[in-house]
């Protein structure tokens, strides 16, 4: 066998066994161990500023995160999960907030702010293009 039709061999087996785990990543099932991590990471830590359950060492968090893995285990959804934290402390304990309500001014506002400094860089830019030339002569 030629070196040139082994390394194409090689180089196609590979692709092909990557493309085996990519898709093996995507359908594979998630673990209970995967929700409760994943749940951990959309709750926000009652204690510490702006870290989730799943990061933070606190004891709260430990306690919080041990809820969440009992109801994975008892069967409820991703759903039920949250809206039992947001029922006891509010919509202010997901680290996503919602998008309705009080919360939609926090979605809206980089939308509000980007669109303004658009507007201002444009503005900026029509008064560079049509300010009056100076007269000949004359400089500024």
């Amino acid at each position: 066998m030629s070196e040139v039709l082994r390394r194409w061999l090689a180089g196609v087996c590979t692709v092909a066994l990557a493309a085996v785990v990519v898709v093996a990543m995507i359908i594979g099932e998630d673990t209970a161990q995967d929700r409760v991590l994943a749940l951990g990471t959309r709750i926000k830590c009652p204690v510490c500023q702006g870290e989730s359950i799943a990061e933070s060492p606190s004891e709260t968090s430990t306690a919080m995160l041990s809820v969440v893995a009992e109801k994975v285990a008892a069967g409820e959804s991703d759903g039920q999960i949250i809206e039992y934290f947001t029922d006891r402390y509010g919509s202010g304990i997901l680290l996503d907030p919602p998008f309705r309500g009080r919360t939609l001014a926090l979605w809206l506002t980089p939308l509000v702010a980007l669109a303004g400094g658009v507007a201002l860089i444009l503005g900026l830019r029509r008064r560079r293009v049509t300010a009056p030339a100076a007269p000949d002569g004359e400089s500024r």
